[in-house]
């Protein structure tokens, strides 16, 4: 079993288990939680989450030729969102891909790395680029909420922010970190790693000089609230190998400019094509039962599509989902049926996402 060095505290704090990880669900108050990462600022351990490090003079270029977005037009210190698809144009990984003078290191949903790499690696026929799972060698600490910028300020003397889509790399007392805008809830996201051994260490002193700033830790279960007001897909919720990014993630993860990738054909001739059969919503269902994912979504006793997530939203009362819609009944307003285990609920279909920053 894999944990990171840092110490959580707490007289209600659980512990969640993945992929061989042990990570904090949530420090015994989701709410308290909550508003920390909406009106003041959170941290969380994210240190679970794969990393991915390619080096080699080929590993630019060779990324390009097979991911969904542009690579090659990125500049050092420059950040995109991507997927690697299978042949047919569907979803077996989705990536935040991080330009750097040395090499390119990626943030995957856990558990990933091998499979990407070993997915990569079929690819990398004659091409200099070597690829390193990197995972266990730095954790990773998300930091979310709009007094982010002021806590980064306290911890590294002279932090005046970070656009979206760029990262840069800071010295601390000796500790190199490097931090990056991050997409996480909706609202101002960052992600600073650290090495694995000084980690403790950085979230030790995030704690002390937060408390000025109404610091909250930020377990998983609140992160999973935050993510779906937000609408942001998951791979392993929305994403997986049964969709194409036009059913989720066109706008984020596509260059329709650039040239060949594994899979393109299929996402360009459905961009030509139209909209997708079937597209990523939102969902209001009553009732107090969270449904489970793939629960089956109804229309007059068609099947009408599937729930992706469920959470008991905090910006609003009630159950908040998204799910796939196929496109004949994807009308705002209109409502669908849950069914789970004989009984049924009330679904409204929303837009997305359901919390806005403004």
């Amino acid at each position: 079993m894999s944990q990171s060095p840092i110490e959580h505290t707490g007289a209600n704090l659980v512990f969640a288990q993945y992929d061989g990880w042990t990570f904090p669900l949530h420090y015994g108050n989701v709410r308290a939680e909550y508003q920390a990462a909406r009106s003041s600022v959170g941290i969380s351990n994210l240190s679970h989450r794969g990393k991915l490090r390619m080096t080699g003079k080929d590993r630019q270029a060779f990324l390009h030729r097979i991911v969904t977005n542009e690579i090659n037009g990125l500049a050092v210190g420059q950040t995109v969102y991507a997927c690697m698809l299978t042949p047919q144009g569907k979803i077996i990984s989705d990536m935040t891909v991080y330009l750097r003078e040395d090499d390119i290191l990626f943030d995957l949903e856990p558990g990933m790395t091998a499979s990407l790499i070993e997915t990569m690696d079929r690819y990398a026929l004659i091409d200099d680029v070597e690829m390193t799972d990197v995972t266990e060698q730095y954790g990773l600490i998300g930091i979310h909420g709009p007094r982010s910028n002021e806590l980064l300020n306290m911890l590294t003397s002279g932090f005046a922010g970070i656009e979206p889509s760029r990262h840069l790399s800071v010295d601390r007392h000796g500790t190199p970190l490097f931090i990056s805008r991050s997409y996480r809830t909706g609202g101002q996201d960052y992600d600073l790693y650290v090495p694995m051994d000084h980690v403790s260490d950085v979230w030790q002193a995030l704690i002390r000089q937060g408390a000025e700033l109404d610091l909250a830790c930020v377990g998983a279960e609140t992160l999973e609230i935050l993510r779906v007001e937000a609408g942001i897909p998951r791979y392993g919720a929305e994403l997986d190998d049964r969709i194409i990014p036009n059913e989720a993630v066109k706008e984020r993860a596509v260059s329709f400019n650039k040239g060949c990738y594994i899979g393109q054909e299929p996402v360009v001739m459905m961009e030509h094509r139209g909209r997708p059969n079937r597209l990523l919503a939102g969902l209001k269902i009553d009732g107090e039962r969270l449904p489970e994912r793939n629960t089956i979504l109804k229309k007059e006793g068609k099947e009408a599509g599937w729930i992706t997530s469920a959470v008991h939203g905090q910006a609003d009362d009630g159950i908040i989902a998204m799910g796939f819609v196929r496109r004949r009944y994807l009308n705002i307003g209109d409502r669908l049926t849950v069914e789970m285990d004989g009984a049924q609920m009330d679904a409204e279909i929303v837009g997305l996402p359901f919390y806005n920053n403004g």
